[in-house]
C-alpha cells in the first residue's frame, strides 16, 4: 500500500497600492508568507517608491523573488489599459500565455506554500497575480488562494 502525505497549500497574493511597506511586511508575518514572488513587469513604481524591486529584496534579502515571467507582455497590458482589450480577453490571453511557459515547473509543493504573489493592484479581483494563483491551483492538488 502506498502512503502519501498531503497538504493543503496556501498561496497567498497582495498588491501593493495603498499599502506602505510595514503594511505588507506586517500581514506576511501574520500570515506566515515564506517568499513574496514579485510577479509585476516593472519592478519600479512612482506612486510607490518603497516598493521597488532592488528595495524589496534589500529589505526581505531571501524572502523576495522577482518572477518577472508570470507577468503579462507589455503589449497585453497596454491594449487592456487602453481599452482595446477587454477583462475577459485580458484573462484568455494571459491564461494562454501561462499555458506556454508552465510556471507550474517553477515550483514544487514545498515551495510553493506560502508563497505570496505581488502586483501593484489593490484588489485582486483584475489583476494577473490572481490567475496566477489559480493556474498554480490547477496544477498542484488541494491549494487554498487567500488575497491579503
Amino acid at each position: 500500500m502506498e502512503y502519501r502525505f498531503c497538504y493543503m497549500i496556501k498561496i497567498y497574493t497582495i498588491g501593493v497600492s495603498g499599502k506602505g511597506l510595514d503594511d505588507i511586511v506586517a500581514v506576511m508575518d501574520a500570515v506566515g508568507v515564506r517568499q513574496l514572488v514579485d510577479v509585476r513587469l516593472w519592478r519600479a513604481s512612482k506612486f510607490a517608491p518603497w516598493a521597488g524591486g532592488d528595495n524589496l529584496e534589500r529589505i526581505l534579502g531571501a524572502r523576495y523573488k522577482s518572477v518577472p515571467q508570470l507577468a503579462p507582455s507589455a503589449d497585453l497590458l497596454a491594449r487592456y489599459k487602453s481599452g482595446v482589450t477587454d477583462w475577459a480577453g485580458y484573462v484568455r490571453e494571459f491564461n494562454d500565455i501561462l499555458a506556454v511557459m508552465a510556471p507550474e515547473k517553477l515550483f514544487t509543493r514545498d515551495s510553493l506554500q506560502n508563497v505570496c504573489f505581488l502586483c501593484m493592484e489593490r484588489r485582486a479581483d483584475k489583476c494577473h497575480r490572481r490567475l496566477v494563483a489559480q493556474y498554480m491551483a490547477q496544477h498542484f492538488e488541494d491549494v487554498s488562494i487567500i488575497h491579503l
